[in-house]
């Protein structure tokens, strides 16, 4: 026997209740001789064995009838074979839908969502009155799912449950199935009973197997636990068969950093993981709406094709770049948004520790060669988006920092303990530092003002050079975060001439670096670290263990110098890309100056809604917080501050879904019932009558049991009355 409420069983010690009335009533009475009273007692001991079986007749139906009360209430249910003739055969019979976004994929004029759910409304339609159902659904996010909950059905069906189901509709999001059934095995141990979880999906094979085929752990574990709470897991499979799809993987820039009249190109990745050629795929490329290119191409089976779009912005700002593809089976994985942040141009101060005044020389010479400087081709097109400025030493103080971007620190000999205040307050802003800690760094400043026994914002306690100046013994550096931007490219182009660097001279740390801090260290036994980053406050700081010139490596001659500075100056610019690309319910999280700050703010979204934000006030009062809230819809938002003055200023962030929901591989239900427990395929539907056809059903006895409880009440009622009257007439 099983309950569905088995916490309520505690109430029947309520059943002593007439039993502790019955025996206080006995000894409340006190004995006092009277004639009269003798008389009487005398007539009762003729009836006393008659009076002790009516009153306790009373006290078991009473006692009874609470016992059963509570029984009732904890809802007890029994298998009908093994007691036919009690309770009404009960079924819970509960609904899971898939509406990830591949539930979109078309299977000829219909989705797999729609079908999905015109085979669930059949079985739900199929249930009789009293049985049990729920709904469960992924692929939504928390805002937009049904809270599942048992209903018992009606003449006409669940009507809350299918209201839910006629307003489901896909979403952009993939199906975690283990998170679904660990749901139904928690309702399931709740409510007690046997429940049957019928799961209408086009079971994509990366949710419910791993690679090679096996099983997934985390899904093994869910469906162990539905298992243990007496439940089963039916397959219908709703998707269509032989999808034909190309999905749109990526779209990224070139380069991290894109600048206004600058040549740069959009490279976006169309894959196909059908078995089948997908011929004449045009693609189109958009900027602000406006298309700006398109090809045409032919996808092999199992294969991916990267397309490249030139082009070049005019203006400075926040652009809308989209690429699409003419529409296909599915529809959610045809298009890609990015948000590029066009800038002016990249201001760099270069702060040169052996600035030459009489060879007219310094330590940046290569640095400044291999950037660019703001250079301009015949035709009016830039070459290079930086401007850079070189200052020496003794005026790095007195330098305006408030148009820099990126801030170079060549061999500064001396960092006094105003100049770290300086670069601290430039990180805090957001800023980012490049450091070479050549031969003239006198180490003892670094370590007072800017390392500060780990509290400041350089990584490490520099220690002493070591160098053979007669470059006898030299290293070369091996890279530790090959996926770090800075070294991704690097890391996959050996013919950068990376590994032809030569180091003959360094300066190691003498304090612990953290691990994940350490991007690129020597071949040396100690693997000295030579390359570390380090995040502070807004910004971050990448220090070189060696000099900026050729002092001490043959560095700055190599491809792979100019490789290095091209890559890193975009990071140390806007690191994530500005923090305006994000994945399907990601916040977008902005801290806006004093200056830019806005009494209204208003996002605009895809489909044309507008969202009124607030700023929050941070705890220093010097700037503002603006926290968007993650969205689950794919597109390009943009945000408006509005001045009290009518000045307005827009920004923009893009929303992209995940690419895997396109691969519409799908998983052979057979081959998931063989691996995982509690799993059942199952192509049928139910039919009205049919009992029998959808696993065991339980007898639930609380309908018998509250009809006897009703029927002990009034046999105790009838029963006193009588007994009342019988004595009064006795009398």
């Amino acid at each position: 026997m099983n309950f569905a409420n088995p916490a309520l069983l505690g109430f029947l010690a309520l059943g002593l209740i007439p039993i502790v009335i019955y025996l206080i009533n006995r000894q409340r009475y006190h004995r006092r001789p009277w004639a009269a009273m003798e008389f009487l007692l005398r007539a009762m001991k003729r009836h006393r064995r008659r009076l002790r079986l009516e009153n306790l007749l009373l006290l078991l139906l009473r006692t009874l009838a609470l016992l059963l009360f509570v029984m009732a209430m904890a809802r007890p249910t029994i298998s009908t074979d093994t007691l036919p003739i009690l309770g009404q055969q009960v079924r819970r019979e509960a609904v899971i839908i898939d509406a990830s976004g591949s539930s979109a994929a078309r299977k000829t004029s219909r989705t797999s969502m729609e079908t999905a759910r015109d085979q669930a409304r059949q079985m739900l339609l199929g249930l009789e009155k009293g049985d049990q159902t729920s709904l469960l659904v992924g692929g939504l996010p928390p805002s937009e799912t049904p809270i599942p909950r048992p209903e018992m059905v009606g003449d006409s069906g669940p009507p809350g449950i299918l209201g839910d189901l006629e307003q489901l509709a896909p979403g952009w999001l993939t199906l975690n199935p283990e998170v679904l059934i660990s749901d139904a095995a928690s309702m399931a141990m709740e409510h007690g009973g046997a429940w049957n979880f019928h799961i209408y999906s086009d079971f994509q094979r990366g949710d419910w197997l791993s690679e090679d085929g096996t099983e997934l752990p985390a899904v093994r574990e869910s469906l162990e636990r539905l298992q243990a709470a007496g439940a089963q897991l039916h397959l219908h499979p709703v998707g269509p068969e032989r999808p034909r799809n190309v999905t749109l993987s990526s779209l990224r820039p070139s380069t991290g950093l894109i600048s206004s009249d600058v040549p740069i190109a959009f490279q976006a990745v169309v894959e196909n993981a059908g078995i089948e050629l997908v011929p004449g795929i045009e693609v189109e490329f958009l900027v602000d709406g406006q298309v700006q290119g398109s090809r045409r191409i032919d996808v092999d089976g199992g294969e991916g094709r990267t397309i490249s779009f030139p082009y070049i912005f005019r203006m400075p700002g926040v652009a809308r770049v989209e690429v699409r593809l003419r529409s296909d089976d599915l529809d959610r994985d045809d298009v890609r948004y990015f948000a590029a942040e066009v800038l002016e141009a990249v201001d760099i101060l270069v702060a040169d520790g052996g600035w030459d005044l009489i060879n007219e020389s310094s330590e940046s010479d290569w640095l400044v060669a291999a950037l660019g400087n703001d250079e301009v081709g015949p035709t009016g097109v830039r070459l290079s988006p930086y401007r850079v400025e070189v200052i020496p030493e003794d005026r790095f103080l007195s330098a305006d920092l408030a148009s820099a971007r990126v801030l170079v620190l060549a061999d500064v000999s001396t960092m006094g303990e105003e100049l770290s205040s300086k670069i601290d307050e430039f990180l805090q802003q957001g800023g980012g530092v490049l450091a070479f800690t050549g031969a003239r760094m006198k180490t003892e400043s670094w370590t007072r003002n800017a390392w500060q026994n780990g509290d400041g914002w350089f990584p490490y306690e520099a220690g002493p050079a070591i160098e053979d100046k007669r470059r006898q013994v030299f290293y070369h550096w091996q890279i530790d975060a090959p996926e770090h931007p800075v070294l991704e490219y690097l890391s996959g182009f050996p013919e950068a001439g990376l590994g032809d660097v030569a180091i003959n001279g360094h300066r190691p740390p003498l304090s612990q670096v953290p691990e994940a801090d350490v991007l690129m260290s020597l071949d040396n036994f100690e693997s000295t670290p030579i390359l570390v980053q380090k995040a502070w406050g807004g910004g971050v700081v990448l220090v070189f263990g060696t000099g900026a010139d050729r002092d001490w490596s043959n560095f700055p001659i190599t491809p792979a110098y100019v490789c290095f500075l091209h890559e890193a100056m975009p990071w140390l610019t806007l690191r994530d890309g500005g923090g305006r690309n994000l994945a399907l319910g990601q916040p977008w999280i902005q801290q806006i100056s004093s200056e830019d700050y806005a009494p209204r703010v208003t996002m605009l979204t895809p489909d044309g809604g507008a969202v009124p934000l607030a700023l929050r006030e941070t705890d220093d009062r010097r700037s503002f917080d603006l926290n968007v809230a993650g969205r689950w819809v794919p597109g390009v938002y943009e945000v408006r501050f509005e001045k009290d003055t009518g000045e307005v200023r827009s920004d923009s962030f893009a929303v992209n879904a995940k690419a895997s929901e396109g691969a519409l591989v799908f998983a052979d239900p057979e081959e998931i019932a063989a691996i995982y427990p509690a799993v059942v395929h199952d192509d049928s539907q139910l039919e009205p009558g049919d009992n029998n056809q959808l696993g065991s059903v339980l007898g639930d006895l609380w309908y018998p049991l509250f009809w006897t409880v009703l029927a002990l009440l009034v046999a105790e009622t009838s029963l006193a009355y009588f007994f009342g009257r019988a004595r009064r007439r006795g009398e």
